[in-house]
Formats: structure tokens, sequence, C-alpha cells
């Protein structure tokens, strides 16, 4: 009896692991919004653009999928195991109706699990980690700003100037 409770024990540990591995092996998070955009080139043009800005190397057309934009690796190496990552971002888009798309960003985020060499490129080992939201964001962000879309700041949005505050001479809207 005491063998068979073992072994069941053990059936279920090893279920859970599995189910486990399952689940947070995917790990993708696309940051998505809706955007007015006069033609699919326009678009494409913004979201290179917006991936060179944040610093980025341009990827391989051969790479990228349709209705897709990715970058070439962005490679930080450290000099500690863990320390030294790798970035990757693409850029989906899907057209929702005339000139409008939904566009999402993903940026892959991988690190350097290299104990001896870890400033040796040809060497390192990389494993996938969490997806990089804030870099995501930022890229969106951009994009968001060359087309003129407005968007929010933080959780409450751009800042408003205080009651009784004079807007400088010249301006329309408080900065």
């Amino acid at each position: 009896m005491r063998g068979f409770s073992f072994q069941a024990v053990n059936a279920g540990l090893a279920g859970l692991l599995l189910a486990a591995c399952a689940t947070s092996g995917s790990g993708e998070g696309w940051i998505e919004a809706d955007l007015e955009v006069p033609s699919e080139r326009v678009l494409r043009q913004v979201a290179v653009l917006a991936l060179e800005k944040n610093g980025f190397p341009p990827g391989t057309e051969d790479e990228g999928l349709q209705n897709t934009v990715s970058s070439g690796w962005l490679v930080s190496l450290q000099p500690f195991k863990g320390d030294g990552t790798r970035m990757k971002a693409h850029v989906h888009y899907d057209e929702k109706g005339p000139r409008t798309w939904l566009v999402g960003v993903r940026v892959e985020r991988e690190t350097n699990e290299e104990l001896g060499k870890t400033l040796e490129l040809a060497q390192a080992k990389w494993e996938s980690g969490p997806d990089d939201q804030d870099t995501a964001t930022r890229i969106l962000n951009y994009m968001q700003t060359v087309l003129g879309v407005e968007f929010k700041l933080g959780p409450k949005g751009p800042l408003k100037p205080k009651p009784g505050v004079e807007v400088p001479f010249g301006r329309e809207k408080p900065l």
C-alpha cells in the first residue's frame, strides 16, 4: 500500500510539473493599439523608424512574416552569468477597416547563461526570459507620436495645469 501511494504522489507531481511548464513556456506579451494610418506602406515605414529610434538594429526582410516588421538582435554582453541580454522586437499589424490598423508590439528577451566566457558573443548560451513590456510600450508610444495620436502617460494621463496658472504666451494649450 505504501508503494502505491508513493507512485500516486510522484505521478501527481509529474503532472503538475508538466502543466506548469506548458503554461509558463509561451510568455508572449503583445502590447496593442488601434492606429489610423493612410496606408500599409506608411505604417511599415513608421514601424521601422520606431525600432531604429529605440536602438534596435535592422532585421532582414526574409525573416519577417506578412504584416510583420522584425528587428535584429540588440545584444548587451555583461561580465556575469545571467546579466548579459539580447532583445528582438516585432511589430505586427492587421487591417481593421479603411485607414484603421490593429498594431501589436512584442519584445523578446533572452539572457546569457554562459558561466565562463560571458563577454564572447560566439560562446553565449541564450535562454528565453520574460518579454520586455516596457520597451514594447515605448516603441508603440513612439509610433503613436509619429502618427499624431494622443495617448496617456502613466495611470492618470497627461499632466494638466493647476487652476490659476497662466498658459505661456503664444500657446493655445498648456504644456
